[in-house]
Formats: C-alpha cells, structure tokens, sequence
C-alpha cells in the first residue's frame, strides 16, 4: 500500500516514486515469509552485498482488518483494512530527517490475487460504505455490505521498513518491504510469521524478476501461502464462516419431533446471543433485526409443533418469547423509520423535504429512549430467568430430566405425545394443515374484504414458510425451491401491504405527538401529511396486485407438486 512517496536519497536529492510509476506493482508484488524471527536481519545484510539499497522509512502502525459481522467481505473474496501510525509516528527518511505521516490509509484488496482495488487517504474507521467519500468504492462496498456495519475482525500492530533498490544513477528500480506483525486485543499477544513484499515499478519488470529469482533460490525464503488475514485468523482460532448465521440447520430422518425441535431451538438460541452484544452497543439495525426473527421462528416452533412441551412449561415459554418480542418491537419500528427516511424525503417534492427533517430529530429522539428501554429489559431478572431455563431446555436430550428445575411437576403422556414420534411424520401433518389454512384464507379475501384478513393470511403464511424452512432436508429440493420462490412472491406482497398499512397509521400517530410535544410547525405536518396520501396510494395499487400474487401461488401445477412434497391428497387442495 503506496502513497506517492517523497524518498530522500544519500546524495541529498529526492525521487518522487509516484503512483502512477507503480500501478502495476500492486497488482505483481510477490510476498516471501520469514520462518524464524532473525531472519529478517540476517536477509537485509545478504541483500545489501547483492543490491544498492536504501532504507527510505521505518514505521510503526496500527492495522484494522475490516468486515461485517456475517463476514460478506470475506465470503466475496475481499479484503478490507484501514492502516494508521502508531502514535502519530513519522516516516524516517535518511539520519535526523523525517517527514510527516499520513493520519491513515483506508485499502480494499482482492483476497485471491492479493491486488489493490482501492487505496486512499482515511482519518478514521468509517462506520457504514455510504461514509467512504471515493463513489465507485462507496459503490462497491454498498453493494457487498448493504446497511451492515464495518467492524474490526483483527487488530495488529506492523513494523514496516522499506527498502529502495537503486542503480547507479539512483533510479528505483524495485521496492522491498519487510513487515513484522504483532496481534493485539489478546491476553497474550500473538506474532506472526515477518514477510518480506516485492514490488516491481514500471520499466524495470527484469530487475523485478531477478531479485525474485535471488531470494528464492539464494535466499531461501519461501512464497506466502496464505494471505496476512488468513494467518491471523488462524492464529486467533476464528473462521469466517457466514453460514453460522444461517436460520436453518441439517436435520437427519432418523429424529424424533423432541431432537429435531431441540437441535432449531438451540441454534436459535444460539443466533439469539450471537446478536444480543450488536443490538445492545447498536452497531447496525441488523443485529436487532436478526434477534428478532430468531426470536419469532423461536415462538413459531412453539406454537406450530403441537404436543412436545407440557403444558404448564410451554405456556410460560410461549408467554415469555411473546414478551421478548413485544419489548424489541418499539425499537425495530424507530430503526424501520428511520432507515426508510431518505426514501420518504425523496417522495416529496423539492420545496418540502427540507420540512421533513424535524420528523428525523424526533425519531432519533424516541430511537434512543426505547433503545435504552430495551437494553435495561435485556439486563433486567426476567430476561435472565428466561434465558436460563431456555438453556437447561437443551442441556439433555431426554426432557424429562429437567423436571425438577423446569416445572415439569406433574406431565400428562397425552400433552407431549408428538415428542417420541419421528419428526418427518408430524411436521408434515402440520404442514398440511398449513397449507389448507393459507388456500382457504386466500379464496375469502375479496376488493371488499378488511384489510385484517390480508393480515391474518400474511402471518399464516409465514408459519407455513417456516416450517418448509426448518425441515426442508425431508422434502425435495428442487420441488421445495420452486414453492418457496412463489410462496415468497405472495409474502412479499403481504408483507409490503401491511408495512405500508403501518406506516399510514403510525404516521399520522407522529405528527399528532410532534405536535403536541412542539417539535412540528405548520409544514412539517404538512410535508408528513404530504407523505401518508402517497403512501395511501401506494397501499391501494399494492392491494390491487394480491389477487394475481395469490393467483400464481394456487396455480394447478403449484397444487400437484405441494401434493407430491407432502403427499397430500387431491381432495386438500
């Protein structure tokens, strides 16, 4: 990673190596690895009797690697980072003369190829790719990221001397870089294998060739294998894996309705708490978002696999899962808002978006009471207990023997009869009613019908859906995948209709409490009435559209293969 670079020579000129000069070299640097620690010395005084060099800076740095929290940076071969001197250090140059750093580079490189996409001058960590001020960079990481939130994956602190290899006439004709890295954030700090990088400048690709040549067959010094992220990932045990984060989980046939539940719910759990540090410090919305669908598919199975709980034990889960998602809602909805505002700016015109910007200082307002509502919640006895005995839930495979702390004083057989059965044979049961539920709810809806009922089909499609999703390893893949794709079109649809039907009401509740707490003048009620008649527009044609949504999920072709996944008769459907 190269700025221009001013490089002070022993003869008291300056060679500007420019960047231009070098564009090719990150594209063609090669790194070497040091295998033992005094490597480095010993190869810097073998180098100096084969080349001229000189030593243009010696710096110390502090390096972010940089990915979301579901690593889609990695997963898309990318490598992120932001490099700053350590303690506001200069680059020295030749004896008692220095210039002054840069506060910090912001770089994306090609995982694979280790070549150089972007780099660029960065005073901080930026939080989010819409604070990158270079467009296509902005661009790109918009696209890979969406609304997640940069976060350090591994801090270290490098020691990087660069070496200049001159002719004669004090030309450059290639550049080396001898790197020793140190992560920091453990109890321990953890080295590093040093590399040594080679950078070619333009003109001079023989000269490149041949010092490559020489520290390989003179040197000895092996080829990196890995990139730098990869060792220290590595060496800090910690794997980017983005399919940890998935919903689903494998489910063999062989398992009773008992394991299968107890393997979801546990990976539930597991999401749940994977999530609970980011909401809490607000890292990003998704982290709320992601707690909460583990939350609700937690409640799902609850309610959806009849007859594996006791009674008196699934009535208390059941109540206590409701309430965790009645105290993150108010939260979630803030986030919502204030998520789509650009969007309702945008909807306006010109002479009233500036009104607007009230509406966004009284949601950022309400965000942070209710965030700190919700955090106090999350600390509070209650939550504590629940997610303690939720826990216990899992701790054996035979439910029974939480009896003692998990009041299972007295169980009926007839309140968990499904628990021994093979999970295949009652999911599918469930899912057949299921099914029948949604075409019978989706036949009544009519141009007249309350906007309640679309409501209702669009909360027992879900349940419908989730179902397929948790245990789509006993169905056809193929078969499953082309229902779900036209199940998700009418949910979609659904699921627009009731945001938009959310947002008319709720917005109409907030410009009635910004008037009443004297946040909102005369055009800001204005501007945000200005909004709810289009999205009361908007509502309608999205109404208008359900009947050919449905349509297309209930086609005869959708039936036969429901029938044929989950061997329904002709008669259900």
């Amino acid at each position: 990673m190269f700025p221009d670079q001013a490089c002070w020579l022993d003869n008291g000129k300056m060679e500007k190596v420019s960047a231009k000069n070098m564009e090719s070299t990150n594209n063609n640097s090669v790194e070497f690895v040091f295998k033992q620690k005094a490597d480095m010395d010993a190869v810097y005084e073998l180098l100096c009797r084969e080349y001229s060099l000189h030593e243009t800076f010696h710096v110390q740095l502090k390096r972010y690697y940089l990915d979301s929290f579901d690593w889609r940076m990695y997963q898309q071969d990318i490598v992120c980072g932001w490099d700053v001197p350590n303690n506001k250090h200069h680059l020295k140059v030749t004896n008692n003369q220095y210039i002054k750093s840069r506060e910090g580079v912001f770089f994306i490189q090609n995982k694979d190829t280790g070549s150089s996409l972007y780099e660029f001058p960065f005073d901080h960590i930026p939080r989010f790719s819409k604070d990158i001020s270079h467009q296509t960079c902005r661009q790109m990481l918009g696209d890979i990221l969406g609304i997640r939130a940069f976060m350090p994956v591994v801090i270290m602190t490098v020691q990087r001397k660069q070496l200049l290899v001159l002719n004669k006439e004090h030309k450059t004709l290639a550049i080396l870089q001898a790197e020793r890295y140190t992560i920091n954030g453990h109890t321990v700090e953890k080295r590093l294998h040093d590399r040594l990088i080679v950078f070619p400048i333009r003109g001079y690709k023989k000269v490149f060739k041949q010092v490559l040549q020489y520290i390989t067959e003179h040197l000895k010094l092996p080829p990196a294998g890995n990139t730098l992220l990869d060792e220290a990932l590595a060496a800090i045990n910690q794997t980017p894996v983005s399919n940890a984060f998935t919903l689903t989980q494998r489910l063999p046939d062989s398992l009773t309705t008992w394991e299968a539940a107890q393997i979801l719910l546990r990976h539930l759990l597991n999401l749940m708490q994977a999530n609970e540090s980011g909401l809490r410090h607000a890292i990003d919305t998704e982290f709320l978002h992601d707690y909460r669908v583990a939350v609700r598919r937690t409640r799902s199975i609850l309610g959806q696999i009849k007859h594996i709980f006791p009674g008196k034990l699934l009535a208390y889960f059941k109540r206590e899962f409701y309430w965790l998602g009645t105290i993150t809602t108010p939260t979630r909805d803030l986030d919502m808002y204030l998520l789509k505002f650009d969007g309702y700016m945008y909807e306006l015109p010109p002479h009233l978006q500036n009104d607007l910007v009230p509406f966004r200082l009284f949601l950022e307002r309400h965000w942070k009471v209710e965030h700190a509502r919700l955090c106090q919640a999350l600390d509070s006895k209650r939550y504590q207990k629940l997610i303690s005995q939720w826990q216990q839930m899992f701790a054996s495979k035979d439910m029974h023997s939480q009896s003692d702390t998990l009041l299972l004083e007295q169980t009926s057989p007839q309140e968990t009869f499904n628990a021994t059965k093979p999970a295949k044979q009652v999911v599918s049961e469930r899912i057949r009613k299921l099914y029948k539920r949604v075409l019978k709810e989706g036949r009544t809806i009519t141009p007249e019908s309350h906007d309640e009922t679309l409501h209702e089909l669009r909360k027992t499609c879900k349940k419908f859906r989730y179902l397929i999703e948790f245990f789509h390893d006993y169905y056809p893949d193929k078969q499953i995948n082309r229902l779900v794709k036209k199940l998700k079109l009418l949910q979609d649809n659904l699921g627009d209709f009731q945001d938009l039907c959310v947002q008319v009401d709720q917005l109409n509740c907030f410009a009635e409490q910004m008037r009443q707490e004297g946040l909102a003048d005369t055009r800001t009620i204005m501007a945000m009435g200005v909004l709810v008649q289009k999205l009361t527009a908007r509502k309608a044609a999205v109404r208008a559209e359900f009947r050919q949504r449905f349509k297309g999920f209930i086609q005869t072709d959708k039936k036969a293969a429901f029938r044929h996944a989950f061997s329904l008769k002709r008669t259900d459907t």
